[in-house]
């Protein structure tokens, strides 16, 4: 069976459709989830009558609070950076005496 350049020319064009089509369903479907979600958030809001200003301010807390765990963390590995430092100096120094 003889591959020929025409049959692979229309061999990709078939999948180049295919993949358009693919993308264009994808995209889709995103938009769905996304209205989805939307959709669940609306109804937890209203289900627990959540006002304008109580979701600004829970917002805000959700922001302030993720910076705080970052500074955290960020403090958190100085401190783990500087004993691995310690550690390989202590280390270093016990050979020397050997």
């Amino acid at each position: 069976m003889e591959v020929t350049r025409e049959r692979i020319e229309k061999e990709l064009s078939k999948v180049q459709e295919q993949l358009s089509t693919l993308q264009e369903k994808q995209k889709e479907l995103e938009k769905q989830l996304q209205m989805a979600k939307d959709t669940e958030k609306m109804k937890f809001i209203e289900k627990h009558k959540i006002s304008l200003e109580q979701l600004i301010l829970l917002n805000r807390v959700s922001e302030e609070e993720i910076l705080h765990l970052l500074k955290k963390k960020e403090k958190e590995e100085e401190e783990n950076s500087k004993e691995r430092e310690e550690e390989v100096g202590s280390d270093e120094e016990k050979k020397r005496m050997e």
